[in-house]
């Protein structure tokens, strides 16, 4: 929100306060005491405009209030892709409506899978959780024996993940998971323009502590 937003709104709301004290004002002081005729009328009339007034505002606030809850419920990314090794894309999740997800993988093997919460398999391990928090999204790892990467950006590094810190992402970071990458997705999104798939995470580069504590 910019300021000439900020400024427009208070003055909405101090305007809405005058409307509602001059509405008390003229229904409880102004009307019983005014004469049937044109002076009654007059009166009415300056009540009904400034009911009319302020019923306009405080729906404009409401929707501003509705605007600003489905934004903090929204996903900024429309989806996810699962990427193997060789930059081919296996599958797309799509994380509209979506709140939560868990990132896992195959004990035996190097599949990695985006479901739903709920209780693991007992063939797969859990990487982590990922939660939607304000309009973004907070990645945390969960697994203690099998490394997990995050590349901001343009940054030509690939950070280690830790134990208990809330990672939040944005539509430019790429999760490794042993070979695979998550990329996120966002409405028109072209990876091979922003993002190169076929880059892969070596072994050193996971294992090594080289993030900072906190991305």
């Amino acid at each position: 929100m910019n300021g000439n937003q900020t400024a427009h709104r208070c003055i909405l709301a101090c305007v809405l306060v005058y409307l509602i004290c001059q509405i008390a004002y003229l229904s409880r002081a102004v009307m019983p005491l005014a004469r049937a005729g044109v002076e009654r009328e007059i009166v009415a009339l300056f009540l009904i405009q400034s009911v009319f007034l302020a019923a306009c505002i405080f729906v404009y606030f409401i929707f501003l209030i509705w605007i600003w809850m489905k934004r903090e419920n929204t996903s900024p990314f429309t989806s996810i892709l699962i990427v193997d090794g060789d930059g081919k894309i296996k599958r797309e999740v799509t994380l509209q409506d979506k709140a939560s997800f868990l990132v896992t993988g195959a004990k035996k093997g190097k599949q990695v899978f985006v479901e739903s919460m709920h209780e693991p398999a007992s063939d797969r391990h859990v990487y982590g959780v990922c939660n939607l928090a304000n309009g973004s999204w907070y990645f945390e790892i969960l697994s203690k024996t099998r490394p997990v990467g995050l590349k901001r950006g343009s940054e030509n590094r690939i950070y280690r993940l830790k134990e208990g810190m809330l990672y939040q992402l944005k539509e430019t970071d790429v999760i490794y998971a042993d070979t695979c990458k998550l990329v996120f997705k966002t409405g028109g999104d072209k990876f091979t323009d922003q993002r190169d798939l076929n880059c892969k995470a070596t072994k050193e580069e996971l294992e090594g502590e080289n993030g900072p504590d906190s991305l």
